[in-house]
């Protein structure tokens, strides 16, 4: 599948919905909305909750993947581009970030590398990811390390 282009019409449309959504003022569903009209992936948008001033990567936002009943809590951001530090002076090279299922983003975490976050995962406020997390953990900290896991059998 050919990646669309960065530039032009649909760019400037695709960043006009991902700065829209970041407004406090719009409903948790017309956040999700502009930003899966932006690219980003959703599994099922319907349980998703975005908070306050959550930015997503406006260069490449179709490499982002977002699971089901995802918690995305105020000034997450997530990147899915990144500085290729072998090629200088800047270059940069795309790169995927999938987020399961049952997964909370405490505030102000950044997503700064490809990864790939499992299911039942939590992400303690101010954290950054660099690396894949996998199911169950609860991470925290610059950089995200685990700090303990989530029991994963049902409350009765």
């Amino acid at each position: 599948m050919k990646e669309p282009g960065n530039y032009g019409f649909k760019r400037f449309v695709n960043v006009i919905l991902l700065y829209s959504s970041q407004f406090g003022l719009l409903p948790p569903s017309w956040k999700v909305k502009c930003v899966q009209m932006a690219g980003v992936n959703f599994i099922d948008a319907s349980d998703v909750f975005l908070g306050a001033e959550v930015s997503f990567d406006n260069v490449y936002p179709w490499n982002i993947t977002i699971g089901r009943r995802a918690t995305i809590t105020e000034g997450v951001k997530i990147l899915s581009h990144f500085l290729d530090v072998d090629k200088p002076p800047f270059s940069f090279h795309p790169g995927k970030v999938v987020i399961g299922d049952n997964v909370f983003i405490g505030s102000n975490s950044i997503i700064a590398k490809e990864c790939t976050i499992g299911n039942n995962v939590v992400i303690a406020a101010g954290s950054v990811v660099t690396k894949d997390i996998p199911d169950n953990w609860i991470v925290g900290g610059v950089p995200a390390k685990k700090i303990g896991e989530r029991c994963n059998e049902p409350i009765s």
